[in-house]
């Protein structure tokens, strides 16, 4: 699925060749992206916004950060990677079907790696019929409860695999403009991998006001949910890191990090509950899959910022 670039395929953008970090633009991009968020999470939260509203509202901080930055630094968005993929450059579909087909693929070995280590047991006609159950009062006529599982789950299924994606892109391009779309290209002089870990550190303590106050993802944990949670966002900022560098887009990560969101629920659908620092697909055991495919990734050489981030908007 990786997608080599030669020199001949595209001319890296201005700040692609730069060799040295821009800290103070990096640092001024983080201060602004944490201040908005957190401050859209808890001024939305004491005026009582519900939990989901908010979080939504708030993931767009980073993206508004990354727009400010350029302009107030006149930095331009050449190298945003705004276009679909660099112009010449063969094989690019493959990076979008990557970004498709590797987060089902992930969260079904860390379902099946929870499941075969005992951890977790199947539970998806139990965890069907009490949600059915709470959500109907009563039965339809002519229908059964297992009947109106087999709807329910297909539904979802296919909602999870298409429309769903869309839509949850008009969301997750709230991050990725900001995460992929600056900060990942700003720390790339330092090395593909640094730059992907450092970026998966900061955005996963961006997330930290959501677990500390709200038990965002990690319910029972607020401290440790912080930690538990760079963890998670550090292996998937790899991930994306690959399809950010070897597409020269933000698009393909903003794909993925789309069917993440709309099908990270199937853990939970499909299996009994567990203590969340653990279970499948964002605890730690769970993520043993996704972490293996990175030492994969950068083991191979797959994480290199060589060819450096490409400017998807060259001629």
């Amino acid at each position: 699925m990786d997608t080599h670039i030669t020199e001949s395929d595209a001319q890296p953008s201005s700040a692609a060749r730069t060799t040295t970090v821009q800290w103070t633009g990096i640092v001024l991009y983080i201060v602004i992206a944490f201040a908005l968020s957190w401050a859209l999470w808890l001024g939305l939260g004491a005026l009582g916004v519900p939990f989901t509203i908010r979080v939504t509202i708030g993931m767009f901080g980073p993206a508004l950060s990354a727009v400010i930055v350029r302009l107030l630094r006149h930095e331009g968005f050449a190298d945003a990677g705004l276009r679909l993929g660099v112009r010449g450059q063969r094989g690019t579909w493959r990076i979008y079907l990557a970004a498709y087909l590797l987060p089902p693929l992930l969260i079904a070995a860390s379902i099946a790696l929870v499941l075969l280590v005992g951890y977790q047991h199947w539970a998806l006609n139990a965890n069907m019929h009490a949600l059915i159950s709470a959500s109907l009062k009563t039965i339809p006529a002519g229908f059964t409860v297992n009947q109106l599982i087999l709807i329910s789950l297909i539904s979802q299924t296919v909602l999870a695999f298409t429309l769903g994606i869309p839509f949850n892109m008009i969301f997750t391009f709230g991050e990725e403009f900001g995460w992929r779309g600056y900060l990942l290209p700003r720390l790339a002089p330092l090395g593909g991998l640094p730059a992907a870990i450092i970026t998966g550190v900061i955005w996963g303590l961006w997330h930290a006001p959501l677990i500390i106050l709200n038990g965002y993802n990690y319910p029972g944990h607020p401290w440790l949910g912080v930690l538990m949670m760079v963890v998670f966002t550090t292996a998937l900022s790899c991930v994306f890191a690959w399809l950010r560098f070897r597409s020269g887009s933000v698009w393909p990560s903003t794909l993925a990090h789309a069917a993440i969101n709309a099908q990270g629920g199937f853990g939970a659908l499909a299996l009994t509950h567990a203590d969340s620092l653990f279970s499948a697909p964002i605890g730690l055991l769970g993520l043993l899959p996704m972490i293996a495919f990175v030492v994969w990734l950068a083991l191979t050489g797959r994480l290199s910022a060589q060819p450096k981030i490409v400017d998807a908007s060259q001629k």
